[in-house]
Order: C-alpha cells, then structure tokens, then sequence
C-alpha cells in the first residue's frame, strides 16, 4: 500500500459492486434471508450497475432512490498483495441525499421486517430517522456504526445490538486499545447505553460479554483478501438471528461467512453461501453446538 508521495505498481484493477450497506444486504440474501435494502444512487454511468446488482442478488428494486443532482457513491479500495489487508477512500455522493422524508415514505420497509440492519454510510439524519421507526415497527435494531464518525449518541437507546470493530469501538468511548483489558473496558462502556455489544477483532475474532467467555475465536482459513469481512460478519449474523438462531449461534454463523469472504477478493461478490456458511460451522466451529 503505497504511503504519501509514493507511486508503486499493482496487479490487476477490478470493479464490482459495494458499500457497507450492500455488502451487508448481499451477505444476509446469500445467507438464505429475504432482504429489502434502502439506498440513493445517481443517474450515472454507474446507476446500470448497481440495479443489475440488485437483479443478480436477488434485491428489490423497490427501495433504490435515484438522485437528480448527485453521483452513485464509490470507495477505492487498495489491498496488500502480501497479507490481504486493505485501505478505503470513499465518496459517499447520493448516499449523502437520502433524507428523513425519503425513509418515512418508505416506512413499509420496517413494518414487514424482524430485523433491521444499518451502518453510517447514509445521511446521518435519515439514518436516525430510519432506526427510530424500525424500533416503532418492532424490528431487533443492529448497527454497525462504521464508518466511525461524530454522531448522536441518544440514538442508541433505539438499538438492541452494536457490532463496531475495536478500531471503532475505541473511538467511540475514548478508551485507548491496549490488549483485551482495554477491549473489555470498551465493551462494559457501550453496554451502558446498548443491551447486547459486539466487538469484531479481525483475525482474533469477536468479544461479546453476553456470551460465555466473551471471546469468540476466528475461524482460521487462508486469507487473501479481508475487504468485506466485517460487512459479512454483520449481514450473515442479521440473517440468522432474523430465523430465530439464539446469539451464540448466530455469532458462530457470521464468523464463519466473516472468514469464507476472506478466502476470496471482492466484497459483495465474495459473501458466502448459506450451505457453505453452514458447513463450515459443521467442520470447525462443531455441529453439535446447540
């Protein structure tokens, strides 16, 4: 990964469709869920794509925007040949249109879900405004609040479960990362404003207090590429927990989709399988773990 004023060669350039928003979306369709998803595009050359996109992951249409005076996000994304990690820019554009006026319009998208699912991607107060009425509507609300930016805190009396990375999570509450002491005091802050906390550890895994032990191990895999994980960490947990899976297992279930992503390059084009996800949590997580 190049650093400032530095010019290096690379391999080869792929487009493919992304942002946390879809990724997460593709990730919990993939995993066997029915899935609405509520964006903004541009009518740009990239606003074809990303409706194919939908068309080839199986996700209405009904909830994509359109904008008249913005472009369709885009993030460039540089990966490190040598151990697969990644750096992101991203130019949110149309994402940064969808109003609190778009999302209660389409208030219908709440009342027919179980779980609801958001990031902070989209314009902040239509992301407010869309936790708010899926919480009215009785859906379990999940943020990932990623990326980390300044925001209202008094949302999170709205939502059930939080799942920042601990880059995040220490932002958040201002408690420097220093071992898992540090991840454990982090964790015991956010629970004073969220019922549920998970903190995702890359390659360590997951820490969840609610679960026994709290620390929740990776599955080891050869890695290639971690651009996504996070984003199939998130959207494999909502689809199981969306079918009732208790936490534990529905934690098992998205590490496993979190660790099959980084087998593969891309984002949503890399979100696993329902049958591989379950197979795998069968061959290394123990499908005897009830």
């Amino acid at each position: 990964i190049p650093v400032v004023g530095e010019t290096v060669f690379s391999g080869p350039f792929k487009m493919g469709p992304g942002g946390k928003g879809f990724n997460q979306a593709v990730a919990a369709r993939k995993a066997g869920s029915d899935v609405k998803f509520m964006t903004k595009i541009g009518k740009d050359l990239f606003a074809p794509f990303v409706k194919d996109a939908f068309d080839r992951f199986g996700i209405t249409k009904e909830y994509l925007l359109e904008s008249d005076t913005a472009g369709t996000g885009v993030a460039l994304i540089i990966v490190d040949e040598n151990n697969g990690n990644n750096a992101i820019a991203v130019a949110p554009e149309a994402c940064n249109e969808l109003t609190v006026e778009d999302v209660r319009r389409h208030r219908d998208i709440f009342t027919s879900s179980n779980v609801f699912l958001t990031q902070f991607e989209a314009n902040l107060d239509a992301t407010y405004e869309a936790i708010k009425l899926a919480r009215d509507s009785g859906a379990r609300v999940l943020l990932n609040p990623a990326p980390v930016k300044e925001f209202d805190h008094s949302i999170l009396k709205y939502v059930d479960i939080i799942m920042p990375n601990e880059i995040e999570a220490s932002l958040m509450t201002g408690i420097p990362l220093d071992g898992m002491e540090s991840i454990e005091a982090i964790a015991s802050e956010l629970k004073k404003s969220v019922d549920t906390v998970l903190i995702t550890l890359g390659g360590k895994g997951v820490y969840c207090p609610s679960v026994n032990g709290g620390l929740v191990p990776a599955c080891r895999v050869k890695t290639i590429d971690t651009t996504g994980a996070g984003d199939a960490f998130a959207g494999v947990f909502a689809a199981y927990l969306s079918r009732g899976e208790r936490l534990e297992r529905a934690i098992d279930y998205a590490r496993a989709g979190a660790a099959i992503s980084t087998t593969r390059f891309g984002t949503s084009p890399s979100m696993p399988e329902r049958k591989e996800i379950e197979a795998l949590v069968n061959e290394i997580i123990g499908g005897d773990k009830k």
